[in-house]
């Protein structure tokens, strides 16, 4: 008889059948028309970052190569090409573990640990990583040293979450089924489940495979039933897989084969689906359990071949795939030979050119040599046959030039302190026009909003009086340019990230790209691109809950514009039922007035990603 999940819900599993959306169509319009090597890494970074929840292992694969390309035609930017390196090998080593090449993410994950800061952040996700695929290769004694070396330093939050999965998972391996139950359960307890909503549920899931292997199948089976529709409405596609797989054996165990063959084969579809190579090996061998239970051995003997042929098609891909990057070396140290072959010619022509440059040199020097003592015979001379003439009128032009002197020096310190006295005069406006009538406006506009949901007639007063505070402003930053000018932009924007930084344990990182053109931005840009910032980092303080917040600004040359990408891993919002506040109405209208646009992208628990392109101000 089905089991009472089953009669429950009989379309409980679902087939993919297609590869679903999961990044905006405007990063890849924005992709195709970039041009520069850094604009083209920012944009390859973000569409990579969209398929990490879903795991899909070929866009990670896929994008994380295109990286690798792109940072070939960086120039004169270490930093910048071992943080992309760094990147690419991580997406192309969780994209090759997914699609069950582990010898070759084996090999991504250990170039990175070599790369990476030690102890830093990204050194502890390249060594889990590690850990997690020495364990899917049942080479535990090397999975536990790395994860015996990382329990004293993974304590940031995330970090620790992560390791306390892979432990489990250990445990799990090594039949250590307390421990990991215990560890499990813990951590469950503990856990803020909105912010870290897959790590949860991947949780779940190993405690239902972990009560499956004890032989606790109900309990298995209720697990399974209560997070399977969220982690496929989440787009957490390899959990689902797992968790169908799961499923499928619990319902062989019970002798329920229909069921387990339905389940299974529903799982067996979207592991090819996703090119899940690992979980596709997983499904065929409890597929061939079932058909040994059913004694339909011809169906059993057909899947072990399939199995066979999977795993020569693993051994042959990765193979293929080192042929391809022994290739990419060989032409990536061609074109460095080929660099250096034409720097040699051009310090030859330039030494060539020097060389010449020096003859003609010579040969000018020789001429002035004889030319000058001719000349100043000819002017010994004519300076005699002056001297006797202008005798006379030399001391009346000195009397003259003394009085005109006199009255230069009364007129120039005349200037100056007009100058000063300007300035200090402007000085003082602006102050009182930002800090008292500003703050008059400001406080009023507090007030006014308070009377708003009484009175909406107060919507048009508040609507002017914003515009009279924006003037106000507006007039008091013009009567001082000179004043923001003078300090680089970038350094503003770092030092106010730094003031943030002693106070919170958030990690923001902040980049200019290229640093130069984004300091010789005008003056009014500037500002209004710093409010944005403050303004950004403000609503990520208040509403996201982040642990790490990632801001750079780009000027592209050749689209004429300045690109700002926000990011963090807060809770994130669902942009269709949330009210904007008024922190995101302030930046629209910043980006409004100077012809930009605003993207936003954000759903409940997988952070927020906000991208601004404004057109360069002349």
């Amino acid at each position: 008889m089905p089991s009472l999940l089953w009669s429950q819900n009989e379309n409980n599993f679902t087939i993919f059948g297609h590869t679903p959306e999961v990044v905006s169509k405007q990063l890849y319009k924005s992709l195709r028309k970039a041009k520069a090597p850094n604009d083209r890494l920012v944009l390859l970074d973000s569409i990579a970052v969209q398929f990490l929840p879903s795991n899909n292992a070929d866009s990670l694969f896929y994008y994380g190569t295109e990286i690798k390309k792109e940072v070939l035609n960086l120039k004169n930017s270490t930093v910048l090409k071992d943080k992309y390196n760094l990147k690419a090998l991580y997406y192309r080593g969780l994209g090759a573990q997914s699609m069950g090449f582990l010898d070759e993410s084996i090999g991504y994950f250990i170039e990175g640990i070599t790369l990476a800061e030690e102890n830093s952040i990204i050194f502890q996700r390249f060594k889990l990583a590690l850990a997690e695929t020495y364990i899917l290769k049942e080479e535990l004694e090397k999975s536990k040293a790395i994860l015996d070396e990382l329990e004293p330093i993974c304590i940031a939050p995330k970090m620790l979450l992560y390791f306390k999965t892979t432990r489990s998972n250990y445990y799990i391996y090594t039949g250590q089924f307390e421990k990991a139950e215990q560890l499990i359960k813990n951590t469950l307890q503990s856990i803020d489940k909105a912010k870290s909503l897959k790590v949860f549920l991947r949780l779940k899931t190993i405690l239902g495979r972990l009560k499956r292997m004890r032989g606790q199948l109900d309990e298995a089976l209720s697990i399974f039933y209560e997070i399977k529709n969220q982690t496929l409405n989440e787009g957490f596609f390899d959990i689902y897989i797992a968790i169908t797989l799961n499923e499928g054996e619990v319902y062989n165990v019970k002798g329920d084969y229909e069921v387990a063959e339905m389940i299974l084969s529903t799982a067996y579809v979207n592991a090819i689906q996703w090119n899940q190579l690992n979980l596709e090996q997983r499904v065929i061998r409890a597929l061939t359990k079932l058909y040994v239970s059913k004694e339909d051995y011809r169906n059993a003997y057909h899947l072990k071949t399939k199995l066979a042929a999977i795993n020569y098609k693993v051994i042959n891909s990765q193979n293929q795939r080192f042929i391809k990057d022994f290739e990419f070396k060989y032409e990536t140290l061609n074109k460095e030979k080929k660099i250096l072959t034409l720097q040699e010619d051009k310090v030859n022509k330039e030494r060539e050119i020097e060389y010449q440059k020096t003859i003609k040199y010579a040969i000018l020097i020789g001429f002035f040599i004889l030319l000058i003592p001719i000349i100043l015979l000819l002017i010994v001379y004519y300076q005699k046959l002056q001297t006797q003439s202008l005798l006379a009128k030399q001391q009346e032009v000195l009397s003259q030039k003394e009085m005109t002197s006199i009255l230069q020096t009364q007129e120039l310190e005349l200037v100056k302190n007009t100058i000063v006295v300007q300035n200090k005069e402007r000085d003082r406006i602006a102050r009182e026009l930002h800090d008292s009538i500003g703050g008059n406006i400001a406080g009023i506009k507090l007030q006014m909003n308070n009377l708003l949901d009484s009175n909406p007639e107060v919507g048009t007063l508040l609507g002017q009086l914003e515009k009279t505070y924006q003037q106000v402003r507006d007039i008091s930053h013009s009567l001082i340019p000179n004043e923001f000018k003078e300090n680089n932009f970038t350094a503003l924007v770092k030092n106010y990230i730094a003031t943030l930084k002693q106070n919170n344990t958030v990690v923001i990182n902040f980049d200019a790209y290229p640093e130069n053109a984004v300091n010789a931005l005008s003056y009014t840009l500037q500002s209004n691109i710093l409010n944005i910032v403050k303004e950004l980092i403000t609503n990520a303080f208040k509403h996201a809950s982040a642990n790490e917040i990632d801001l750079q600004i780009s000027v592209l040359q050749e689209e004429n514009s300045v690109e700002i990408l926000y990011e963090d891993d807060g809770v994130g919002f669902e942009l269709k039922t949330t009210t904007k506040g008024i922190g995101i109405q302030n930046i629209e209208y910043r980006v409004k007035i100077f012809n930009g646009k605003l993207s936003i992208d954000s759903a409940l628990n997988r952070g927020t990603v906000i991208t601004i392109s404004i057109p360069k101000q002349d």
